[in-house]
């Protein structure tokens, strides 16, 4: 893949697709940023990955806060000059059946995996105007696009997500600037056998960083508004026969 002395910032980065998304950028030779509601994560996290030999670089940033976001961008855009691949990958789900749901538990949802994303891209996307490139990848969630009982505050704000992405493309498409979705379902730390998606297993971290680095690499070029779902199969359907 072809990355041209790029710079990245992943949201989220001490988490399990964001750690796997850092460690593979950094290996493309991309200097990444980082970011992590938790300092000490963070940097726990940057350090793993700079002992294999990567330029990456710790930060706190909490993406429900206007101030820690304008904070925590002041902070990357000195050190790293621009930022040329945004992963806005930090967001948070937490079960609960509609009727339970608290406004505030629901504005919090909302504020978090949509507004937070709105908040990051906000202050990365006029450098990136002014430079004339960049790459925009949000995460969604098979949530965001079919649905998923017990969860409808993040189900609600992942449609957003994605409907997001898909608007700000629009917007950017003559700017040299893509923007895209990718949604993941059933992931998780270990692989494990399962009935809920066709190919009868769990995903990894890892198999959703493959995708985001190929549309964060100047390879993606003609790709621009869309939705990836990396869900082994789920939102196929039930799984009700074996072939």
């Amino acid at each position: 893949m072809k990355f041209e002395k790029r710079t990245a910032l992943v949201t989220g980065g001490a988490g399990e697709i964001g750690k796997a998304l850092c460690r593979k950028l950094c290996g493309e030779g991309v200097a990444v940023a980082l970011t992590d509601l938790s300092l000490e994560r963070a940097e726990e996290a940057a350090t793993l990955i700079r002992q294999e030999g990567g330029r990456i670089r710790a930060y706190e940033m909490n993406v429900e806060s206007t101030e820690s976001v304008r904070s925590a961008a002041e902070k990357i855009l000195a050190d790293f000059g621009r930022i040329d691949i945004l992963v806005n990958n930090a967001g948070v789900w937490r079960p609960s059946r509609f009727e339970e749901t608290s406004e505030e538990k629901w504005t919090k949802t909302l504020n978090l995996n949509l507004t937070g994303t709105f908040r990051v891209t906000q202050a990365f996307l006029k450098p990136m105007l002014e430079n004339g490139y960049g790459r925009i990848i949000n995460l969604g969630s098979i949530a965001g696009e079919v649905g998923l009982p017990g969860y409808c505050d993040y189900a609600a704000a992942k449609g957003g997500v994605i409907l997001m992405t898909k608007t700000l493309a629009m917007e950017l498409a003559k700017k040299n600037i893509t923007v895209n979705c990718v949604s993941p379902g059933m992931v998780g730390p270990v692989r494990r056998e399962t009935k809920g998606t066709w190919i009868g297993r769990t995903g990894s971290g890892e198999e959703i960083a493959n995708l985001i680095v190929f549309l964060a690499s100047d390879d993606s070029s003609f790709i621009t508004g869309v939705d990836y779902t990396v869900d082994g199969g789920r939102i196929l359907g039930p799984r009700f026969c074996e072939y």
